[in-house]
């Protein structure tokens, strides 16, 4: 089960804690967050979710509409609604997290985020947005859409190598399920390469309602 981290450590995990999701009408409102369980077995939430494999470590954080726009001006220098989040059943909007993998081990890490999936407990799943799809949701901005080089110094979009002792954070996103009612979700970095071996890194997130 992956850790909690305390102190926020990048750039982008500098932002301010995740306001409230209102949720579809008639809904508790709830926020989103990384989820693990204390020791009576209570879920919890973690702000952000860190887990270590053969010498690399992986963070990752769930990222508020409102976040994930503030991360992508400070990434391009342009303040943009690129990914919009829900808006009841008219619009099921995007997910979006930072991820941040620093490479501890003595060989090459290879992660194609087109492998990474998003997937709830009714049985929606997602793959991450690739450049082509990045591309896609830019053009409805207009004139100001960002182009594809300013999109992958945001957002991983395509295969990316990490050398030993190095260390790469960006975006990752994912439309959102179609529908609102799931309650968990699990962000699956599939098939991720340390030297020849391949692994998947798993994080578990879920609503947290408000009383």
């Amino acid at each position: 089960m992956p850790s909690v981290r305390v102190s926020i450590v990048s750039l982008f995990l500098a932002l301010a804690a995740g306001a409230p999701c209102l949720g579809m009408p008639g809904s508790k409102p709830y926020r989103i967050a990384g989820a693990s369980k204390d020791e009576a077995g209570k879920w919890t939430p973690a702000e952000v979710m860190e887990l270590k494999r053969e010498g690399v470590t992986y963070q990752t954080q769930y990222l508020t509409t409102e976040e994930a726009r503030a991360a992508l001006k400070r990434a391009i220098g342009k303040d943009l609604d690129l990914l919009p989040g829900r808006i009841e059943d008219r619009r099921r909007g995007y997910l979006v997290f930072v991820l941040q993998i620093d490479n501890g081990s003595a060989l090459d890490v290879i992660f194609n985020p087109n492998q990474a999936r998003l997937s709830t407990e009714k049985g929606d799943m997602e793959f991450a947005l690739d450049y082509s799809a990045l591309y896609e949701a830019s053009r409805l901005l207009g004139p100001e859409a960002p182009g594809l080089d300013e999109l992958a110094t945001a957002f991983f979009d395509r295969a990316v190598s990490i050398k030993p002792a190095g260390s790469v954070r960006k975006l990752l996103a994912f439309e959102a399920p179609r529908e609102d009612r799931y309650r968990v979700m699990q962000v699956r970095l599939a098939e991720v390469n340390v030297g020849a071996s391949a692994m998947d890194i798993d994080f578990l997130f879920r609503k947290f309602f408000q009383k």
